[in-house]
């Protein structure tokens, strides 16, 4: 990918500008893909991460970096790219302190790369499918514009509605070979058309615009699930205006949820889609619970009750089947989950708003572990 070929280069050419201060580049997946400390690259950056997901900046305090796994106090800024998120740049410092060289940094290195991916020519179909892609998940007058004429140039007429797919593996797609192979793999089964359907890598997923189509061999994707892929499935788009929408819902999905299968057209699947949107908007609210919960329980114990308080919700509250679920003895189960209540102060509030408010608590640490 561009961004992974020019971060090396982008970190020499900004750390002296910054006064020698560490700079890392993060990929969309919160890797760090370079960085002016060697020892850094390749290790999570949770704080990337969530730029990526909110697409806006992150600084970070002394005092906050027990919540941000693998960050270091600082600034950290979406690198954008005809408006889609590509990557993350990041300054060492008090944010207090280097916010407008942050920006500055900032400008010239989104400045860079769009001169960057300018400069290269379109070359091959996955190339120009992945561009429109970008293009229809950016709907600006120009950017539609483009993906119509590039649509056309390849012969391809969506009939709607439909519906954008995100496919995911336990390991990255990190290569074109893969991609290549998985998407020829579903094309000979019958479940993509060149002539109806786009496709392409973006953020390490295989992300597909599936038309509305008759007879289309929807078992291969069960076929996917067996081999070890999630599948995300955002709600149909009746128009081209509307596939952003549908992108963003199979994106949040696939970042929050473990599920092998998550599709929009599903109740339950709606019903965790707005949990996913009602935590990220309460953010100062589940701060506050995660922090309470870090601060009294160690990483061993925080892993246990996790786990116990998902099985008691997902058993619909039923201690004899979460425990037996669980092999623990039910007494053991309801301390667990009391002891959770009592730390995070909510014993006051109804039992629906406990659970809402712990369900909550563990999507947080489901996404801080991906």
């Amino acid at each position: 990918m561009l961004l992974e070929e020019l971060a090396g280069d982008l970190v020499k050419l900004t750390s002296s500008l910054v006064g020698g201060r560490t700079i890392n580049i993060m990929n969309t997946d919160g890797i760090i893909v370079a960085s002016s400390d060697q020892s850094r690259v390749g290790s999570y950056h949770h704080g990337a991460k969530e730029v990526v997901l909110k697409g806006s900046p992150v600084n970070i305090y002394k005092d906050q970096l027990q919540y941000y796994h693998g960050a270091k106090e600082g600034c950290n800024m979406p690198i954008r790219l005809n408006g889609v998120v590509v990557g993350v740049i990041g300054m060492y410092g008090n944010p207090d302190e280097i916010q407008e060289t942050a920006q500055l940094l900032k400008v010239y290195v989104e400045k860079y790369y769009q001169l960057e991916s300018l400069l290269r020519p379109i070359g091959s179909e996955d190339a120009v499918r992945e561009l429109i892609l970008t293009h229809l998940f950016t709907p600006t007058e120009e950017t539609m514009n483009s993906a119509r004429t590039l649509m056309s140039r390849m012969q391809i007429q969506l009939t709607f509605p439909v519906q954008v797919l995100m496919i995911s593996a336990k390991e990255a797609l990190d290569s074109q070979k893969q991609i290549t192979s998985l998407s020829s793999w579903l094309d000979q089964l019958g479940f993509l058309d060149r002539h109806t359907d786009i496709w392409g890598i973006l953020n390490k997923h295989l992300v597909l615009i599936a038309s509305s189509k008759a007879g289309r061999n929807t078992a291969s994707l069960q076929e996917l699930i067996q081999k070890g892929y999630r599948i995300s499935l955002g709600r149909p788009a009746a128009t081209l205006w509307e596939i952003r929408d549908s992108y963003k819902q199979a994106f949040l999905l696939d970042s929050y949820e473990s599920e092998p299968w998550q599709d929009m057209a599903d109740l339950s699947t709606r019903t965790k889609y707005l949990m996913i949107q009602s935590g990220s908007e309460s953010a100062d609210l589940l701060d506050g619970l995660v922090k309470r919960f870090t601060e009294t329980f160690s990483s061993d114990e925080q892993k246990v009750l996790l786990m116990s308080v998902k099985a008691y919700y997902d058993c619909d509250r039923s201690i004899q089947k979460a425990a037996g679920m669980l092999f623990v003895h039910k007494n053991t189960l309801q301390y667990r989950i009391k002891r959770v209540i009592s730390v995070l102060r909510i014993e006051e509030l109804p039992p629906f708003w406990q659970e809402y408010l712990l369900r909550l608590l563990v999507q947080r640490f489901q996404k801080a572990a991906r």
